[in-house]
């Protein structure tokens, strides 16, 4: 397991590792496995409230499905329900500094979204379909919109992910090239975005789908400081 501290202290990420288990429902291994895994990932930064994001695709039309949590919605997202409980989402944010969010991934970008000013929080899984969808200038809309937060005040941290990764539908602009191309588009300043460019495929420290595992997830879990 990976821990990181971001933005100048006031954000800490718990990145997992095969060694840590599988975090993918429905893979390899049953529902109170990937749950005792994901909660072992949220214990290692001293988390107790955990959410997660449920992304699914079949029939699904809308990929840039933003939701706040709050103490009033966590039950509905906690990491105790069963997976098919929860609702379907593409990004989570929270003001509160005691919710960690909780995104399971192979290939795809996970995004951590911080608005230092207003103090809030987000994750956004960041897969073709979101950004075929404008999905990371949808997110930072999202903020703006209903936090009022000003895009200068937004730092981003791109979790790992497939770095060759090619968008056929977007001239075959790599994952993270599009991803930080709608983000700075919306207005993030391109020196507020980190992205240390580890490689999901071919490490033998993350479960890749491109690498033919398709069974497996690593994840990401963010919480504020």
């Amino acid at each position: 397991m990976i821990k990181r501290i971001l933005f100048d202290g006031k954000v800490e990420v718990g990145i997992s590792e095969i060694d840590d288990g599988n975090m993918r429902f429905f893979g390899d291994g049953d529902e109170s496995d990937i749950i005792k895994n994901q909660k072992e990932l949220s214990h290692s930064i001293e988390l107790s409230d955990v959410v997660r994001i449920r992304t699914i695709y079949g029939e699904r039309k809308n990929f840039t499905e933003y939701i706040e949590i709050t103490r009033e919605n966590l039950v509905e997202y906690s990491i105790d329900n069963s997976e098919k409980e929860i609702p379907v989402s593409d990004g989570l944010v929270t003001r509160e500094t005691e919710i960690g969010i909780l995104l399971p991934l192979a290939d795809c970008l996970g995004v951590v979204a911080f608005d230092e000013r207003q103090r809030i929080v987000g994750l956004l899984h960041s897969g073709r379909q979101n950004i075929e969808q404008n999905g990371p200038r949808k997110f930072i809309e999202y903020f703006v919109n209903n936090f009022g937060s000003d895009t200068k005040n937004i730092k981003l941290w791109f979790s790992p992910y497939a770095l060759d990764y090619r968008i056929f539908k977007l001239e075959n602009k790599g994952l993270g090239e599009a991803a930080r191309e709608q983000f700075t588009n919306a207005g993030i300043l391109p020196d507020n975005i980190i992205d240390f460019k580890i490689d999901t495929v071919g490490n033998n420290n993350f479960p890749s789908n491109s690498s033919g595992d398709t069974t497996k997830r690593f994840a990401v879990v963010v919480k504020q400081i």
